[in-house]
């Protein structure tokens, strides 16, 4: 039976380019589950399709004259009232260094995800579109038929206790390790983090660098110039120092250290020192940076007992690969909970292995870190 328009989520485009509208909408139409009922060219028209009406997902373009994607989702925001609905927003951003900007704050007022325009020259560009969007969509749909929305007033809970029951929302069931004796200290911090990861780390990263001073090592999935933007935006929020992890940097304490943008980040022993390096090595899981290349190295550079390794909402399964090299060296390892992550996928394939120890909220992720960094304090 064929789905009808009715069920079909409906999506609004909204860019300058007129080509580039034209390709959304090509590439768009192709994926099931989806209806696209209009294409503007500008933010303001943008808001004046909402008036009138309903919209269940908007793409916006970032960069645009009169209002920008960033100025366009806050003048949604203030004229909700107004509007048949507020829809959410997955920003479509250029390569550069401004438009990595301007996503970084659009991500932070609640846009759930970010694609990358490819330069029209670059080889396989509209397969590559085709790809992400795909990606960002198909994840996108499968939380709305769970009846999860990420809206751009949305928050993460802030409250509730650390999950210990071995089942999801949805009905999916793991089980947590148990029996590991830990007493040695903690001496740095592995994180990996995918979509719906900027949103994410603003809201949790502030609030973990209070309870601890030590390093942290992070993979969000991003191409070049945008984790220079995302360290620099967290920066003004962290207590810690924030900065891309370039070949060399020793690792010290009360830095965060965020895999540069089209690059694998590894961790190495220098001495008594930690040394973080960079290669251009193949992707792993479709992935530059790849989470499993860090944890992988980070297990091979530090002693038993020393690390925690934490997974995030993302889509996919990069990071689970690994986590048996972590569990190796009795490491603590850490998985968001599905209730909070945007797309539960790298948490639920981490959580199906039997491997973690815990399973939190966004904002329970700092106790559970500090409940392991206090277990090895005599």
């Amino acid at each position: 039976m064929e789905t009808k328009n009715a069920d079909l989520a409906k999506i609004l485009i909204v860019d300058d380019s007129r080509v580039f509208r034209s390709i959304l909408e090509k590439v768009i139409s192709t994926l099931p589950g989806v209806q696209v009922v209009g294409a503007v060219p500008s933010g303001l028209a943008a808001i004046e399709f909402l008036r009138i009406r309903a919209v269940d997902l908007m793409t916006l373009d970032v960069e645009m004259p009169e209002l920008d994607g960033l100025q366009t989702l806050k003048k949604m925001l203030e004229c909700k009232g107004e509007l048949k609905a507020v829809p959410e927003v997955l920003m479509v951003s250029s390569l550069t260094r401004s438009g990595s900007d301007t996503t970084m704050k659009a991500l932070e007022c609640g846009a759930f995800d970010f694609i990358a325009k490819p330069p029209p020259e670059a080889p396989n560009s509209q397969e590559s579109l085709s790809r992400m969007l795909h990606t960002a969509i198909t994840g996108w749909l499968s939380r709305r038929s769970r009846g999860i929305r990420h809206t751009p007033t949305a928050r993460p809970a802030a409250g509730g206790a650390t999950v210990a029951s071995s089942t999801s929302p949805t009905g999916f069931t793991y089980s947590l390790a148990k029996g590991n004796v830990f007493t040695k200290p903690i001496m740095a911090i592995v994180m990996g983090v995918s979509t719906g990861g900027p949103k994410s780390l603003a809201d949790m990263l502030p609030k973990l660098c209070t309870l601890t001073h030590l390093p942290i090592l992070l993979v969000q999935h991003m191409p070049p110039n945008f984790t220079k933007s995302l360290a620099d935006s967290l920066a003004l929020k962290c207590a810690h120092n924030v900065v891309e992890g370039l070949p060399g940097t020793v690792v010290k304490d009360k830095t965060i250290y965020i895999a540069p943008g089209g690059n694998h980040m590894t961790v190495r022993t220098r001495g008594a020192e930690f040394v973080l390096e960079n290669n251009q090595d193949p992707p792993e899981n479709g992935c530059r940076p790849a989470v499993d290349v860090l944890f992988r190295s980070a297990a091979l550079a530090y002693p038993p007992d020393s690390l925690i390794g934490v997974i995030l909402t993302g889509m996919g399964c990069d990071g689970t690969p690994s986590l048996p090299s972590l569990k190796n060296k009795n490491a603590y390892l850490i998985a968001q909970d599905e209730e909070t992550s945007v797309v539960f996928g790298m948490p639920r394939a981490a959580a199906a292995t039997g491997l973690l120890h815990k399973v939190a909220p966004l904002m329970r992720v700092p106790e559970a870190i500090v409940e392991r960094i206090n277990m090895g304090k005599k």
